[in-house]
């Protein structure tokens, strides 16, 4: 009678000590996760911080692409440079104000064109090579006017200095060709200085656009990848607490036998339909004194309240026969609850997995295909053949079993089972 008492006190005192550790891994799981999610929240705000610059800097660029058109005045579209569409990846832009470079150049050209100018780069060129063009026409008709009215006035000594003055404009002509020359080379020399700096400009333009659009990419995929990590999370955490109601210690019953008779070979337990018990599901039988397994029940008949059970395999049927009283344990029922299994590894006759997961749905249970958040028991196998053919893969070492240890899911192997499981 004494060692009943101590025993009895026991399991109270293990029971709150399993409790307790449970707690405090809960306790630590969450300031875990909450840590992580904290970080999680400084870098999107970071990344939103950097979209926003982006945003700020997409803005300034459309108020000078109109500006520059509303002074230019040439209305067109711009669907980038010729024959390298494949770079831009489709892309297209929508500022108000877009010209078209060619025809504002064309234009340009033309003026210059018909002022009996060379070519020139950038407008203040072209306008100042216009400017200089009337500029040097004004002069030269100031001179031809001076030059006709002193013939007019001195036609006598013209005549008579005919010679002089040819050789003497004949000379000056020259000078104003090598002077005219020198200012060609000089403007050419300048124009192609400019033109370097411009398409040094533009290749600049070109890198820091390169570089923003990198950043972006690694932005949205870091935004992408975090809100799969928080999607994770989120799931493992609704698995755990999910699979926190599943969890009871291996001490407590599932149920307990009402009614039994010695010599009878059904009896009628306390669980039913209220219950979510399913025919077919076995039990191992013990003493309330004793952990030994001193049989098995097996249900053949459920009702609401209570459920016929068929008695079998016991090891004393004469002097410890099932009586009232006796507790009920099966490792894969909880009462009114429904577990999600998956079978990991390989499985042989005669618990195959078709037939084993047909069973374990009989029972009650939910058996899926992959292994994922939400799975609450995983059954472990055989170890499965490796990919060469010529051998076995510990399944320990596979990803599902990683995953599974990761998720902190209940480890059943089969061999520790299948006095559970009756095909």
């Amino acid at each position: 009678m004494h060692n009943r008492q101590t025993g009895a006190a026991h399991v109270p005192i293990m029971l709150f000590i399993l409790v307790l550790v449970l707690f405090l891994g809960a306790t630590a799981f969450a300031f875990m996760a909450n840590t992580e999610i904290a970080e999680m929240r400084t870098q999107r705000n970071q990344a939103n911080e950097e979209a926003e610059t982006l945003r700020k800097k997409d803005l300034l660029v459309s108020h000078y692409v109109k500006d520059i058109g509303d002074v230019v005045n040439k209305p067109g579209a711009y669907a980038g440079r010729e024959g390298q569409e494949a770079v831009y990846g489709g892309a297209t832009i929508a500022y108000p104000g877009l010209m078209k470079p060619n025809e504002v150049r064309t234009a340009m050209d033309n003026a210059l064109t018909a002022a009996g100018l060379g070519a020139a780069s950038g407008l203040e060129n072209v306008l100042g090579s216009m400017v200089s063009r009337i500029g040097q026409l004004n002069q030269r008709v100031k001179d031809i006017e001076a030059e006709r009215d002193k013939a007019l006035s001195e036609k006598a000594e013209v005549d008579r200095k005919f010679t002089a003055a040819t050789a003497d404009a004949g000379a000056k002509a020259r000078e104003f060709t090598q002077t005219l020359d020198q200012a060609r080379t000089d403007f050419e020399a300048a124009k192609n200085d400019k033109d370097n700096r411009i398409a040094q400009g533009n290749e600049s333009l070109r890198a820091k656009a390169d570089e923003l659009s990198t950043e972006k990419e690694r932005a949205t995929a870091k935004e992408k990848e975090l809100a799969n990590e928080i999607a994770k999370h989120q799931m493992q955490n609704s698995a755990l607490v999910a699979r926190e109601t599943l969890r009871k210690s291996a001490d407590v019953a599932d149920g307990k036998i009402l009614v039994a008779k010695a010599g009878v070979a059904t009896a009628f337990i306390n669980l039913g339909r209220k219950d979510m018990l399913q025919p077919g599901t076995v039990f191992r039988v013990k003493s309330p004194a004793s952990s030994a397994v001193k049989g098995y029940a097996q249900v053949i008949r459920v009702e609401d309240v209570r459920a016929e059970v068929a008695l079998m395999d016991l090891v004393d049927p004469i002097g410890d026969y099932a009586r009232e009283g006796d507790l009920l344990y099966n490792d894969f029922y909880t009462p009114r609850v429904t577990r999600t299994v998956y079978l990991m590894g390989r499985f042989s006759a005669p618990y195959n997995k078709p037939e084993l997961t047909n069973l374990l749905r009989r029972l009650g249970n939910k058996v899926v295909d992959k292994m994922a958040p939400g799975v609450d028991t995983v059954i472990l196998g055989n170890d499965p053949v490796n990919e060469a053919g010529d051998g076995f893969a510990s399944v320990q070492d596979s990803a599902e079993y990683k995953l599974a240890s990761e998720l902190r899911v209940e480890f059943a192997y089969l061999g520790s089972i299948r006095d559970l499981i009756k095909l």
